[in-house]
C-alpha cells in the first residue's frame, strides 16, 4: 500500500478548513499535517512538516498571498502546490502558476474534484478545472495560420522522439505516463523533457502547458 499522502491546508475560513478537514478524515490515502490561516504559520508548517501536498487559499489573513509562492517552495521545496480559491481573476491564476504553483481548483467544484485534483497534483499532473482551461490556454493561442507556422518550426527543432514526449507532457501529463505510453523508461522521459525545456524557452511543464498554444503543441503527434 502507497504512503498517504501528506497535507498542509492553507485557507482563512475556519468552516472552509473544518469541511476540508472532515473530507481528508475519510480518506485513508491522505494525512492532514497542519493547518493555517495565514501565510507566516503556513510557511513555518511547510519547513516543519515538507507535506506533499499543500492546498493554498489565494487570500489568507494578510490579504493575496500569491507572489509569495516562492516562498513556501524555498520552505519545503519538494511539495506541490494547489491554488484554492474563489478567485475567478484569470491573470491571478496564471501568476501563481508562473510562480510555482502547479495546480488551480475553484471551491464551488465537488469533493469528489478536489480529492482527484489533490491525487493528480500530488502524482506531478498539472490540474486545471474544466471551467478554467480554456480559458488559461486561450491566453497563449494565436490565429491559426501562425499556429500552423510555429508548428512547422517546432517539427523541425526536435527529434521524433522529443516530440512525442513534448505533445504529451503539453496535456499535462507526469513524466511517468509518459513512459508508459511511449514505452520508454522515466528516466529518459525527465532527461529529454531539460533538452525540451531548453529549446523550447520555457523554465518548467507548467510553462510548458499554458504556452502549448503559442509553441504549436495543440495538434497530435
Amino acid at each position: 500500500m502507497n504512503p498517504a499522502i501528506r497535507l498542509l491546508l492553507a485557507d482563512r475560513h475556519e468552516l472552509i478548513r473544518i469541511g476540508v478537514r472532515t473530507l481528508f478524515q475519510s480518506e485513508p490515502n491522505l494525512q492532514l499535517v497542519g493547518e493555517a490561516d495565514n501565510f507566516d504559520d503556513t510557511r513555518q508548517l511547510a519547513r516543519q512538516f515538507s507535506p506533499d501536498v499543500i492546498l493554498l487559499d489565494m487570500k489568507l489573513k494578510e490579504g493575496l498571498v500569491t507572489e509569495r509562492i516562492p516562498e513556501l517552495l524555498s520552505a519545503s521545496p519538494a511539495c506541490k502546490i494547489l491554488m484554492f480559491t474563489t478567485y475567478p481573476d484569470r491573470d491571478m491564476h496564471l501568476l501563481a502558476l508562473r510562480l510555482g504553483a502547479i495546480g488551480i481548483f475553484l471551491k464551488d467544484q465537488p469533493a469528489r474534484l478536489l480529492l482527484k485534483a489533490i491525487n493528480n497534483v500530488h502524482s506531478g499532473e498539472v490540474w486545471f478545472d474544466n471551467s478554467l482551461a480554456s480559458g488559461l490556454l486561450q491566453s497563449f493561442k494565436l490565429d491559426t495560420s501562425k499556429a500552423e507556422a510555429t508548428e512547422a518550426s517546432i517539427e523541425s527543432l526536435f527529434t521524433s522522439r522529443e516530440l512525442s514526449i513534448a505533445h504529451l507532457a503539453a496535456q499535462g501529463l507526469p513524466a511517468k505516463k509518459i513512459a508508459a505510453q511511449l514505452f520508454i523508461s522515466e528516466k529518459t522521459v525527465r532527461n529529454q523533457l531539460v533538452v525540451i525545456y531548453s529549446k523550447l524557452g520555457v523554465a518548467s511543464q507548467v510553462e510548458l502547458v499554458l504556452q502549448a498554444g503559442r509553441l504549436g503543441l495543440f495538434s497530435s503527434v
